[in-house]
């Protein structure tokens, strides 16, 4: 390539500012309303501490909370229950970054209900669901097209989990590994644009939360690794428990939820919440966030013993209760919490066992196993290594986290078919990835590529009329249409053989007794997915296209479809490998 053709045009050189600018606004605003949820919820769990001092009071706030929450979303926003990160994951892979305006605040609302009454689980999928909004609103005021919008929902998702964890490379990564599921340069600078700055953003006009500082701890011996690999086993199990038990409740709850009051109104989710309260009433710890907990733990503050599996069974059913009644709320926190519990009590065990053995702190173990457990539960190793890296400041102990991390994952992915974010999608064939075959064909439209060269035939006519028209085209298939153009039916000139060459028989045969009546159409808007089912079922190599009211269009062939695909292909390739 000569060297005075090495720049890029005008346009391609002010798109990355654009997106940067673009991207910096999101921060702000994504990093606005995670301190809304944050502060919010904070605030109204404290101010409802005193009502939790008595025992009605803990029982009866979770399910108030949980109903709340469920009415909110379901009835005044009129949007699916649940922590709602499918719901961004289906605007990115088939609704082409487009989500409500009205989104931005009804996650928020519920949950802000639901939690701080006590509701086992954390905040990183609603503010995911409310800053994916706030980047989708802003593109659409801003009239991006697809592409732009897209990455800017990611934005407002790295701002948010940036802002609320005070957590700039979680944001990040959670953004590009979870929403996206693709690592592009071109992705990867708006995104880190606004992480950075919902995360400064918020250090300078917010407070922030202290750092879940663990007790240090060198871990350089190879016994260590040796143990943290099979602490990373151990956290696989109890992320696969978490998430089986999640889906189990909501299978049950789902059942009995047959009319509007208890599926919208929440009474179910407050049953449930009944049930939150009432663990809350024998172990406090279990309830909410849990952050001063993990504290706790890590500080080494928390006693080694049977109380710890006592906590560790409670939060695994108060978080099941919560989450599987589609109560809103996310599982960072829960995987956590249950993390540190693990990793605390692994820890504890090998220094009772082996007490001449040099290990690391029950505390450092504790943090690896944070990471396991979001990592496991998610799917998502960087994701869960960068969030316990971040929160606690554990930087020294990179190799051991990576270790429990990885091993938890493919402990999940052993038993799991999907992760607990893309189960729901996945199940129902619609979770299409960037590059995959499902997202390309999905992408592209039957009526974008009708083959030039078709051939329609009006009804009535005969054979003798088709053999005049058969010097014009190379095809072999025609269209059968009324006068109005309304398509009847297909002819094939393979199947025709056995008459076409008698000229007497040509000439007293209507195209209409001969005709292929039940060959299936496509609609010129289907996409090349639906497309491609159609041509596997039937068995054909060509389809006729028509439009809503039925009338013939063209025909779109096999051949083109696969060209089609193999172009786009090579094109999402080459993004990819930017």
């Amino acid at each position: 390539m000569a060297r005075a053709n090495v720049f890029h045009t005008r346009g391609a050189r002010s798109e990355p500012w654009q997106l940067g600018g673009a991207a910096l606004l999101v921060g702000l605003a994504a990093s606005v309303v995670a301190m809304m949820l944050r502060g919010g919820v904070h605030f109204l769990f404290e101010l409802s501490s005193e009502l939790r001092t008595h025992w009605w009071g803990m029982l009866l706030l979770p399910a108030a909370g949980a109903m709340l929450g469920v009415f909110i979303i379901r009835v005044l926003f009129r949007e699916p229950g649940g922590h709602g990160v499918p719901s961004v994951l289906e605007a990115v892979t088939r609704k082409g970054g487009h989500m409500r305006r009205r989104s931005i605040i009804s996650r928020l609302l519920g949950t802000l209900s639901n939690v701080s009454a006590g509701g086992s689980a954390g905040l990183e999928g609603p503010i995911v669901y409310s800053a994916a909004a706030v980047g989708s609103s802003l593109a659409d005021i801003m009239r991006m097209a697809e592409r732009q919008r897209v990455l800017l929902l990611a934005c407002g998702v790295a701002g948010g989990i940036g802002a609320i964890f005070n957590s700039p490379l979680t944001g990040m990564i959670f953004a590009m590994e979870v929403v996206l599921a693709e690592w592009t340069l071109g992705a990867l600078l708006p995104i880190a644009i606004s992480a950075t700055v919902a995360t400064e953003f918020t250090r300078i006009f917010f407070s922030v939360p202290e750092p879940l500082r663990a007790v240090s701890s060198e871990t350089g011996h190879s016994y260590d690794l040796f143990a943290f690999g099979a602490l990373g086993l151990l956290a696989g199990l109890l992320s696969v428990a978490l998430v089986v038990l999640i889906f189990r409740t909501e299978v049950i709850t789902r059942k009995w939820k047959k009319g509007f009051a208890t599926s919208n109104l929440g009474v179910i989710a407050g049953i449930a919440g009944l049930g939150v309260g009432a663990i809350g009433i024998f172990v406090p710890e279990a309830i909410g966030e849990g952050y001063g907990t993990i504290a706790n733990i890590l500080q080494g503050h928390t006693e080694f013993g049977f109380t710890l599996i006592i906590l560790l069974v409670a939060k695994l059913l108060a978080t099941a209760l919560t989450l599987g009644s589609n109560a809103p709320g996310g599982i960072f926190a829960p995987s956590l919490l249950l993390g540190a519990i693990l990793g605390y009590g692994f820890g504890g065990l090998l220094q009772v066992l082996f007490p001449d053995v040099a290990f690391a702190s029950p505390s450092f173990f504790a943090v690896a196993a944070m990471a396991g457990l979001v990592a496991g539960s998610m799917q998502a190793p960087f994701t869960g290594i960068m969030l316990a890296l971040e929160s606690t400041g554990s930087w020294e102990g990179t190799l051991p986290l990576i270790t429990v991390s990885v091993l938890s994952v493919l402990v999940s992915r052993t038993f799991l078919r999907h992760s607990f974010y893309t189960w729901e999608l996945a199940e129902r064939g619609e979770l299409m990835r960037p590059g995959s075959d499902r997202r390309i064909l999905s992408e592209m439209q039957v009526g974008e590529m009708l083959d030039d060269d078709f051939i329609s035939i009006t009804s009535g006519s005969t054979l003798d009329d088709l053999t005049r028209e058969l010097p014009n085209t190379s095809r072999n298939q025609f269209a059968v249409v009324d006068e109005s153009g309304r398509f009847l039916g297909m002819l094939s000139v393979t199947s025709l053989r056995g008459v076409i060459f008698d000229e007497m028989v040509r000439k007293i045969t209507p195209v209409d007794t001969v005709m292929d009546v039940l060959v299936p159409t496509l609609k010129n808007d289907s996409s090349l997915l639906d497309a491609t089912e159609v041509f596997e079922d039937s068995g054909a190599w060509v389809l006729p296209v028509v439009d809503p009211e039925g009338i013939f269009l063209g025909t779109v062939s096999k051949s083109t479809l696969f060209d089609r695909y193999r172009s786009e292909l090579i094109v999402q390739t080459a993004d990819h490998l930017e």
